[in-house]
């Protein structure tokens, strides 16, 4: 079976780039539940500052994981290779939801915030919908490669162990924005991202 080739220094710095995105940047996004999106949307600075860093991050996070997987080779066995595949197809629906966030909501909360209603045309929409749940894919195909990364045992387990719990831990308490718990998944799930990014940068340099 053919290995996997990625420059782990480029894949290093990717996903370390990734992860200080989500540390940083993804507590600072306001609770959508608590109030109407629009406004929501309107009172937040940030809005689409975050929300282009998002569209940054997930392809940065897909460079990332891909390195991760190449360091281990056969390693890393089916588990891993089926974590990079629902790192990509997450990383998609998260660039699609993340573009139209920072495009169209602005906008939309400005002129007419009805439509960003939870139940409106747009949110609400098939499409809309469709792009949240691949979305999902994104930390569990993270959680896999830690997993597998864990079990393979060429780095340091904990290493492994975090980004396998990150992933669970960012969906299920940042996603929907749980008051500090959240806020302390985002820096798991970011910090790990950091970590696996010196740990790839290290094996690149031993190597040479």
């Amino acid at each position: 079976m053919a290995t996997l080739r990625v420059p782990l220094r480029a894949a290093a710095v990717s996903l370390a780039a990734s992860g200080l995105i989500v540390a940083a940047l993804l507590p600072l996004h306001p609770s959508i539940f608590d109030r109407p999106i629009g406004e929501v949307v309107a009172d937040t600075p940030l809005w689409t500052a975050i929300h282009f860093a998002g569209i940054v991050a997930f392809p940065l996070a897909v460079i990332g994981a891909a390195g991760i997987v190449a360091a281990h080779g056969e390693r890393m066995g089916r588990l891993g290779r089926i974590g990079l595949l629902a790192t990509l197809i997450g990383a998609f629906g998260g660039m699609a939801l993340a573009a139209l966030e920072t495009l169209a909501f602005p906008v939309l909360a400005e002129r007419s915030p009805e439509l960003l209603a939870i139940d409106g045309p747009l949110v609400a929409s098939w499409q809309f919908v469709v792009f949240g749940l691949l979305a999902l894919a994104w930390p569990v195909g993270l959680a896999l490669i830690g997993l597998s990364a864990m079990r393979a045992g060429r780095y340091p387990r904990p290493a492994g162990l975090l980004l396998a719990i990150g992933g669970p831990a960012f969906l299920l308490l940042a996603g929907p924005f749980v008051p500090v718990a959240g806020v302390l998944a985002s820096l798991l799930f970011g910090g790990v991202q950091v970590w696996w990014g010196v740990l790839l940068w290290r094996t690149e340099r031993r190597r040479n």
